[in-house]
């Protein structure tokens, strides 16, 4: 049963949640519009009637968002949709309940009573390189062979220095995300690692912790950063709906 009053271009989508759990949010949705429900199959798809197909990442509408499932993840469980998600009318909202049932009702199996955290661990010095060289003899002495004076050194020359760094850069970057998955694991339902992306980074980690041991969780973080000294940095947040653990893939033609 929908409690949509109002026709509209599209159905905004913030997330689905259990039907049976109610829905007790208090705010206003995107664009000011009011946050409603469309329900089947005891799952219940939380939206905002909106009058066009898409809507701006404006930071408004983001915070709007983010806000919502936030609210909604202090509550009860929730499957978070990317922003912008847009279904074209009740019916297709309707359909996409029924039809992916089992693997909503499993997903939110997994998410209820825990939340995301966010870990990100940094090297802690403005030139990784030159931090690679002190910490490796085979990559000073090939620096130092690559660069000696009088002579410039070939291409094939730095390639290979480069690829020397990159498998340093890599091989220290398993070691210490396994250092922390391990460190971390007990007080984690699921760990997963994300590509870092920067240069600077060395990973990051996104954990699905259990509420009750979110303060074990945060103590754990701080266990794990003694073992490393000061040119290394850790940065944690949350918790978060858990995004990066949807499993499900819902397509909105």
């Amino acid at each position: 049963m929908s409690t949509l009053s109002a026709v509209a271009a599209g159905f905004y989508l913030y997330g689905i949640v259990d039907a049976r759990e109610g829905f007790a949010v208090s705010m206003s949705g995107i664009e000011g519009g009011d946050i409603e429900t469309v329900e089947a199959e005891g799952l219940a798809a939380v939206v905002t009637p909106v009058g066009c197909r898409k809507i701006r990442p404006q930071r408004a509408n983001l915070a709007v968002h983010h806000k919502l499932l936030q609210e909604l993840a202090r509550h009860q469980a929730v499957i978070p949709c990317a922003f912008g998600t847009i279904a074209s009318g009740e019916e297709q909202l309707q359909e996409i309940l029924h039809g992916n049932r089992g693997e909503l009702l499993r997903e939110l199996d997994r998410f209820r009573g825990k939340a995301e955290m966010s870990l990100s661990v940094y090297w802690n010095t403005s030139n990784i390189f030159e931090f690679f060289v002190a910490a490796s003899p085979e990559l000073r002495q090939m620096r130092d062979r690559v660069f000696r004076p009088g002579r410039e050194p070939s291409m094939e020359e730095r390639l290979e220095l480069g690829q020397l760094f990159e498998s340093l850069l890599r091989q220290c970057r398993e070691r210490h995300t396994q250092e922390v998955i391990d460190a971390l694991s007990p007080y984690c339902a699921e760990i997963r690692a994300v590509d870092p992306g920067a240069e600077q980074m060395i990973m990051k980690l996104v954990c699905l912790v259990p509420k009750e041991q979110e303060q074990r969780f945060e103590q754990g973080i701080q266990e794990a950063a003694r073992k490393f000294d000061d040119h290394y940095s850790f940065k944690y947040s949350g918790p978060w709906p858990p995004f990066d653990f949807v499993d499900i893939k819902l397509t909105l033609a």
